[in-house]
């Protein structure tokens, strides 16, 4: 059975179901279940528009009174123009129906602007919180997408598929409520009107109807099938600009804007060429509805003045004009439900790609006996760790046991597995064998929410939220108070360079903190990490890219948290890891070595080999060799 994709993205929010439908319907079904919440709007408006409809057709159905009982009987043949006073000679029954007429068309003239806008405010509020509820989901469902989706993803596919499919799929919900609901009430109206005036004719004007049918399902296929297409390729534009703009700088520094340029625009006109045959697809369908349209139209009105001056069917003037006047109205509905099915076509295969995302695979839930934890009592244990990248096996048999509180150290060369075995203990991803527990808990039986109030980590890419400098400090705790954050801030050295700015801690540090010093950002995201106050604690290279000074602020930050956290640091500069409880040595996914600075120098091995590559140069001290990290 095909799981069922729901939502709470906000507390107010209203629980949507998303259930997979099959068929070509299937994802206009499923964009529906958005609509779910707000059934009783929708239907109201729906109420109204037959109102607004009934008003449309009423004009219609006047003629006929109209002509046969009001204008051809007090008319005088000879071209004069009408004479009120001639009212008088057409009788009790002829003065009864202009009155009605005069009552029915002011009724019509009052209730018709009211329906109008009763039924666009309420569909138009239906449609906008729909849409609000649609981004809703989709931001949540991108946020509980584990890991590995986001790694194996091109941001620009998934930003294409958040974006732009899930706009051009709220356009089939813009197309039932706001175009469909009307056209077919005044369709259902108009076919109903046709038939109260004239069956004969109705019946003559439905002809056309199977050919439209036709025409409209021969291209539904053709511009699903391109309409796909065209997106897939929008997805590659949107990567293209999304690269171009994350490569910047390498970009100008090696002077590619040309062939980025080059490349950008090769791919822009193979969108172009695609949305052109989607719109070659849509054009001819409603060129061809058009045609049969309007030739049955030509025909029925021909038809029609033919059997009046013939004395067939019982057809009057009144009648022909009548039932021209409804075919005429109902001709703009169906002209619309034409052209919004071959939008419906296009926007499904929007909706399609949209639903890849929400059917994607989220976190694994937690187990229902999972436990909750306070800290790390005794120790954090890799018991045989196996992970592999799909068919790469990364980590082999790892096992390795630290006591808590402890300063661990990870080092090996790139590739080795230490940011994956950090990223196994975050639990971004589950080992493939194995495991690793906490107190002897394993970690897939401890409640995740639980288990993340218990760590931080700080990467080697400090990333900052386009806000100030205080509330990205307290983003992992905004309950904490400003005592708190200035002692976290304080065991960051934040202190040092934050009171000589205008604003202190609520100093802008732009997009990606941009507005500051890579050092600065760093402090930042280090004090972050004090002021949740984790047990366990992750430096994840953080100070591959600094400069001494700043390293020595990491290294301070290590040492304060020294015998209260437990800390896993991987690095590779000797000033960081040679002060650690214990280092751990990585060599193909495996450990190689374990022990303090002075048991593994004490042994030959890899660790022996990078001291001694950093104590030959002072340069290699500064960044480390290539080879180890």
């Amino acid at each position: 059975m095909a799981a069922e994709t729901t939502t709470d993205s906000a507390p107010e929010a209203r629980r949507i179901s998303v259930t997979p439908q099959s068929g070509v319907l299937g994802p206009l079904l499923r964009m529906l279940g958005f609509a779910k919440p707000y059934a009783w709007l929708i239907g109201l408006a729906a109420f109204v528009n037959l109102v607004f409809s009934a008003g449309r057709y009423g004009r219609a159905l006047l003629l006929k009174p109209l002509l046969d009982d009001v204008l051809v009987p007090a008319g005088n043949g000879q071209g004069e123009p009408f004479d009120l006073n001639a009212v008088t000679t057409i009788g009790p029954d002829g003065l009864t129906s202009l009155q009605w007429i005069v009552i029915a068309s002011l009724a019509i003239a009052l209730v018709m602007p009211v329906a109008l806008f009763a039924k666009s405010y309420l569909q138009q509020y239906a449609l906008g919180a729909i849409s609000m509820d649609i981004k809703k989901v989709i931001a949540s469902k991108l946020l509980r997408l584990p890991l590995a989706f986001h790694r194996g993803t091109p941001s620009g596919d998934t930003l294409s598929r958040a974006l732009n499919d899930a706009n051009a799929a709220e356009q089939t919900l813009n197309l039932v409520i706001n175009d469909f609901i009307l056209a077919f009430a005044m369709v259902i109206i108009g076919v109903a009107s046709l038939f109260v005036i004239s069956w004969q004719l109705a019946l003559v004007s439905l002809l056309s109807a199977p050919a439209i049918v036709g025409v409209l399902a021969l291209f539904s296929h053709k511009i699903r099938k391109t309409a796909k297409r065209r997106q897939e390729q929008l997805s590659e534009v949107t990567q293209r600009l999304v690269g171009i703009l994350s490569g910047i700088k390498v970009i100008k520094a090696f002077k590619g804007e040309g062939i980025e340029n080059r490349v950008f625009a090769e791919e822009t006109d193979k969108l172009f060429k695609r949305a052109m045959k989607v719109v070659k697809n849509r054009v001819l369908s409603r060129s061809l509805v058009e045609m049969l349209n309007t030739g049955m139209g030509v025909g029925v009105l021909l038809l029609a003045t033919i059997l009046v001056l013939q004395g067939r069917w019982g057809l009057t003037t009144g009648d022909v004009a009548a039932f021209t006047t409804a075919l005429a109205t109902t001709y703009k509905p169906v002209k619309t439900l034409s052209k919004g099915w071959a939008k419906l076509m296009d926007s499904l295969s929007s909706a399609e790609r949209f639903f890849k995302i929400l059917d994607s695979p989220t976190e694994v839930p937690d187990a229902p006996d999972a436990v909750q934890i306070s800290g790390v009592q005794r120790e954090i244990r890799f018991d045989r760790v196996s992970y592999s990248y799909g068919r790469e096996q990364v980590l082999r048999d790892v096992s390795i046991t630290v006591p808590a509180n402890e300063v661990v150290a990870i080092v090996g060369r790139t590739g080795s597995g230490k940011t994956t075995l950090m990223d196994l203990l975050l639990r971004f991803d589950d080992v493939d064998e194995g495991s690793i527990e906490i107190d002897g808990i394993d970690l897939r039986k401890i409640a995740r929410d639980s288990f993340i109030d218990q760590i931080a980590v700080v990467t080697q890419d400090p990333f900052l939220f386009d806000t100030s400098i205080r509330e990205n400090i307290r983003y992992g705790r905004p309950e904490a108070s400003e005592e708190e954050m200035r002692a976290a801030a304080a065991d960051a050295h934040i202190d040092e360079f934050v009171d000589q700015l205008p604003l202190g801690y609520d100093t802008p540090v732009g997009e990606f903190g941009t507005l500051l010093s890579g050092g600065q950002r760093q402090r930042i995201t280090i004090a972050r990490a004090i002021l949740k106050n984790p047990a366990i604690l992750v430096f994840d290279e953080a100070t591959s890219s600094l400069d001494a000074k700043t390293e020595r602020t990491v290294q301070d930050a290590i040492d304060t948290l020294r015998g209260k956290r437990t800390v896993f640091v991987i690095a590779h500069r000797l000033s960081t890891i040679r002060n650690a409880d214990h280092i751990i040595v990585l060599e193909q996914g495996r450990v190689s070595q374990e022990g303090s600075h002075e048991q593994l120098m004490a042994e030959s091995g890899l660790y022996q080999e990078f001291v001694s590559l950093q104590s030959e140069s002072p340069d290699a001290l500064a960044s480390g060799p290539a080879d180890l990290v």
